[in-house]
């Protein structure tokens, strides 16, 4: 659920794929390999962001050395550096350089990401790369290519979405920063975001995206809860305001499933396809008003109160569908290894070789 708190702050994609695809060509193929194998110069252009923003990085334990820093700046560090030991040393995730940098920056998000589906489908619109896969979303670090990428989909007939996204894992490509925007996210929100990425640097399945956003959005959120509870105990502010985002998320995707559910089911019936976008509007603006004129039975807080202005469409659906639609298996993983993140993260290491679906064999675990 680490993800559905960023949408709830931001937007909750994290698209760690395009860190990996960019990295590695610029490191070991180069420009040559931009040209023959992938889009023009779309790889160079974003790799040149991810080489300006590391050339500015700095590391954090000078930072902290550093008397001229305010103390805003050196609790965030500081904060940081216990939610790295955490993920080491309480979740089992792999241990190398991330998050021990520092860069300041000019924007409060980092990336532009499209996604597209179907007008009348759930079926995702994908990005292949030659050794990493197919992706369903595409990063930019300037918006206007990402409007214009959108634009392009769109004169195809696709529902298209454009999110924010506040980081992204190059898998030990590169020593991922911290950026200076996240100051402002509360010890939940950098926890969770932290632990997300760190998941898809410790596993990683090759065209098993669903399975590697669901996996690092239930580490994100339950990794980030036990550090809360450790650090400020269960009866602390931070905690219980982590604990209402949670059921809130947890509210807001429930309703998003429903809504899925019920356009798949018109997707799939012998009504006309103009009958049928009548009816996927109607659908879709039945939903946000129902949860506007019922948001406080609904929700607890206040982070799902734009929704009625939210752009949605089967390109946010999907998207949001890749993240969570089978979370509930890894709570029920979760339970039958007596709540020890670790133990979890152990077994997940093991699936690294696997060329089932890793979450048929999740499935069969929990049947033993």
């Amino acid at each position: 659920m680490a993800g559905i708190i960023y949408f709830a702050q931001k937007c909750f994609l994290n698209p760690y794929s395009i860190g990996i695809i960019l990295v590695y060509c610029i490191r070991i193929f180069a420009v040559t390999i931009c040209i023959l194998f992938f889009q023009g110069c779309y790889l160079l252009k974003q790799g040149f962001y991810i080489i300006r923003y590391n050339s500015k990085a700095q590391s954090i334990d000078k930072m902290l050395g550093n008397s001229h820093i305010s103390q805003n700046t050196k609790d965030f560090l500081l904060l940081v550096k216990e939610i790295r030991s955490y993920a080491f040393d309480s979740l089992g995730l792999i241990e190398n350089d991330n998050y021990t940098r520092y860069v300041e920056i000019d924007k409060d998000y980092l990336v532009d990401v499209v996604s597209a589906s179907d007008e009348l489908a759930f079926n995702q619109h994908t990005w292949c790369y030659p050794f990493f896969g197919c992706f369903p979303y595409k990063g930019y670090f300037e918006r206007k290519d990402a409007e214009k990428q959108a634009s392009k989909l769109s004169r195809k007939g696709l529902d298209t979405y454009i999110g924010r996204v506040d980081a992204f894992s190059t898998l030990g490509f590169f020593k991922d920063p911290i950026y200076s925007f996240m100051e402002e996210y509360s010890v939940f929100g950098i926890a969770s975001l932290i632990f997300h990425e760190q998941t898809h640097a410790t596993v990683f399945l090759k065209n098993r995206i669903q399975f590697n956003e669901e996996l690092a959005t239930f580490i994100g959120t339950e990794g980030a809860l036990r550090f809360i509870r450790m650090k400020y105990g269960d009866g602390s502010d931070a905690y219980r305001n982590a604990i209402l985002a949670i059921e809130d998320s947890d509210t807001y995707m429930m309703l998003m499933r429903r809504l899925y559910k019920r356009l798949a089911k018109l997707y799939k019936s012998n009504v006309p396809d103009d009958k049928k976008r009548e009816e996927k509007q109607k659908i879709i603006q039945n939903c946000k008003n129902e949860i506007m004129e019922k948001y406080n039975q609904f929700f607890k807080t206040d982070l799902y109160s734009a929704i009625g202005k939210a752009q949605i469409n089967n390109a946010v659906l999907a998207i949001r569908m890749t993240y969570t639609l089978d979370l509930d298996i890894y709570y029920e993983l979760y339970e039958l290894y007596d709540r020890d993140l670790k133990k979890m993260m152990d077994f997940f290491k093991t699936l690294e070789k696997c060329r089932n679906d890793p979450k048929e064999i999740i499935r069969a675990k929990l049947k033993e």
